[in-house]
């Protein structure tokens, strides 16, 4: 297969909607298909990034300019970058797709109660208990996309992967 060009793929949704689990099972199809991927999961960067940004709304803002930079640097080496974080505002979304030659934005949708159940990292159950502020979608705000390239209902959402991967490979 030729080489497509770099990419940026933003998977955004409320935490625990299934990001990261939707952007695992897309670069697992993409490499299948001989596409050079990475995933930037939001959570891992964060990790890994010094100093570390907080979760205010300008450690919020920092640390979104710094993944979307990374993802468009990665991009621009050929790479179809999957970045599976939050980015709860609209703005640090568009500020990726800003930086990225190309740029599909999922949108992972889950309920407010469906992630509150799953509530994989104790997120919701630590804010409400006043351990942790400003989660989205519980005492922070989300921005969900307006128009979205890819709309996916979980994570598990086996169509969604397969419409990430057209618009992935779709151009080359």
């Amino acid at each position: 297969m030729s080489a497509a060009p770099g990419v940026v793929v933003w998977f955004t949704g409320l935490p625990s909607s299934g990001k990261s689990t939707l952007a695992e099972r897309v670069a697992e199809a993409l490499r299948a298909r001989g596409v050079a991927t990475c995933v930037l999961d939001g959570d891992a960067v964060r990790a890994t990034v010094v100093p570390p940004w907080g979760y205010d709304p300008t450690g919020r803002d920092h640390f979104y300019d710094t993944l979307a930079g990374l993802a468009a640097m990665l991009a621009g080496q050929g790479l179809a970058v999957l970045v599976p974080a939050t980015a709860n505002k609209r703005a640090f979304r568009e500020r990726a797709r800003g930086r990225a030659g190309r740029f599909v934005e999922v949108h992972v949708r889950a309920s407010e109660a469906t992630v509150r159940e799953r509530d994989a990292k104790g997120l919701y159950a630590a804010q409400a208990a006043g351990v942790v502020v400003s989660v989205p979608g519980a005492d922070a705000g989300y921005e969900a996309p307006e128009r979205a390239d890819v709309v996916a209902d979980g994570g598990m959402d086996a169509e969604a992967v397969e419409r990430v991967v057209e618009q992935v490979i779709g151009v080359s």
